[in-house]
Protein backbone atom coordinates (compact mmCIF):
# COMPACT_ATOMS: atom_id res chain seq x y z
CA UNK A 1 0.00 0.00 0.00
CA UNK A 2 1.29 3.21 -0.82
CA UNK A 3 0.55 7.06 0.68
CA UNK A 4 0.27 10.07 -1.54
CA UNK A 5 1.41 12.54 0.40
CA UNK A 6 2.65 16.32 -0.98
CA UNK A 7 5.88 15.34 -0.92
CA UNK A 8 7.55 11.76 -1.15
CA UNK A 9 5.31 8.80 -1.21
CA UNK A 10 5.47 6.11 1.86
CA UNK A 11 5.14 2.91 1.82
CA UNK A 12 3.50 1.02 4.93
CA UNK A 13 3.98 -2.13 5.27
CA UNK A 14 1.72 -4.71 5.46
CA UNK A 15 -0.24 -5.66 8.30
CA UNK A 16 0.30 -1.89 10.24
CA UNK A 17 -2.06 -0.55 11.60
CA UNK A 18 -2.60 3.21 10.23
CA UNK A 19 -5.15 6.15 10.80
CA UNK A 20 -4.79 9.45 8.49
CA UNK A 21 -7.52 12.12 9.19
CA UNK A 22 -7.36 15.35 7.20
CA UNK A 23 -9.72 18.37 8.15
CA UNK A 24 -11.30 16.06 10.92
CA UNK A 25 -13.66 15.56 7.77
CA UNK A 26 -12.18 12.78 5.96
CA UNK A 27 -10.10 9.81 7.63
CA UNK A 28 -8.71 6.46 6.37
CA UNK A 29 -7.45 3.16 8.07
CA UNK A 30 -5.37 0.58 7.45
CA UNK A 31 -5.37 -3.34 9.03
CA UNK A 32 -9.47 -2.88 9.58
CA UNK A 33 -10.64 -6.69 10.51
CA UNK A 34 -14.25 -6.06 10.94
CA UNK A 35 -16.88 -3.38 11.53
CA UNK A 36 -19.28 -4.20 14.50
CA UNK A 37 -21.25 -1.34 13.95
CA UNK A 38 -21.88 2.14 12.74
CA UNK A 39 -24.31 4.77 12.39
CA UNK A 40 -24.15 8.77 11.69
CA UNK A 41 -22.67 9.09 14.89
CA UNK A 42 -20.54 5.91 15.69
CA UNK A 43 -17.89 3.37 14.28
CA UNK A 44 -17.13 0.55 16.14
CA UNK A 45 -14.18 -1.29 14.51
CA UNK A 46 -11.78 -4.02 15.36
CA UNK A 47 -8.43 -3.38 14.37
CA UNK A 48 -5.28 -5.46 14.80
CA UNK A 49 -4.70 -2.78 17.48
CA UNK A 50 -7.57 -3.40 19.05
CA UNK A 51 -10.90 -2.27 19.31
CA UNK A 52 -11.55 1.14 17.79
CA UNK A 53 -14.66 3.38 18.41
CA UNK A 54 -14.84 6.54 16.35
CA UNK A 55 -17.54 9.27 17.42
CA UNK A 56 -18.98 11.86 15.30
CA UNK A 57 -21.21 13.33 13.40
CA UNK A 58 -22.69 12.93 9.58
CA UNK A 59 -20.50 9.94 9.27
CA UNK A 60 -20.60 7.79 5.99
CA UNK A 61 -18.49 4.86 4.78
CA UNK A 62 -16.82 6.24 1.31
CA UNK A 63 -14.60 3.10 0.90
CA UNK A 64 -14.09 -0.66 1.90
CA UNK A 65 -11.49 -3.08 0.83
CA UNK A 66 -12.35 -6.18 3.27
CA UNK A 67 -9.73 -8.19 1.21
CA UNK A 68 -6.65 -5.44 2.00
CA UNK A 69 -8.75 -4.23 5.44
CA UNK A 70 -9.22 -0.56 4.25
CA UNK A 71 -11.82 2.21 5.15
CA UNK A 72 -12.09 5.24 3.99
CA UNK A 73 -15.01 7.20 6.42
CA UNK A 74 -16.09 11.43 5.75
CA UNK A 75 -18.24 13.14 8.64
CA UNK A 76 -17.10 15.29 10.89
CA UNK A 77 -15.35 13.36 13.55
CA UNK A 78 -14.94 14.05 17.23
CA UNK A 79 -13.29 11.35 19.04
CA UNK A 80 -11.10 8.24 18.57
CA UNK A 81 -10.69 5.67 21.26
CA UNK A 82 -9.45 2.42 21.53
CA UNK A 83 -10.22 -0.36 23.84
CA UNK A 84 -7.51 -2.71 24.45
CA UNK A 85 -9.96 -4.60 27.17
CA UNK A 86 -11.38 -6.62 24.29
CA UNK A 87 -7.47 -7.38 22.95
CA UNK A 88 -6.41 -8.84 25.95
CA UNK A 89 -9.55 -10.79 26.93
CA UNK A 90 -9.47 -12.51 23.98
CA UNK A 91 -5.92 -13.20 24.52
CA UNK A 92 -6.79 -14.54 28.31
CA UNK A 93 -9.76 -16.58 27.21
CA UNK A 94 -7.58 -18.33 24.76
CA UNK A 95 -4.54 -18.60 27.18
CA UNK A 96 -7.71 -20.06 29.93
CA UNK A 97 -8.62 -22.74 27.24
CA UNK A 98 -5.71 -24.10 26.05
CA UNK A 99 -2.97 -22.54 28.31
Amino acid sequence: MQIQTDSPTYTIPSGDHLISLRNRKRMDLTSVKEIERFDQEEFSVRTSQGQLQIKGEDLRIVHLDVDKGLLTLEGNVRSLNYDEDDKIGSKNLLHKLFG
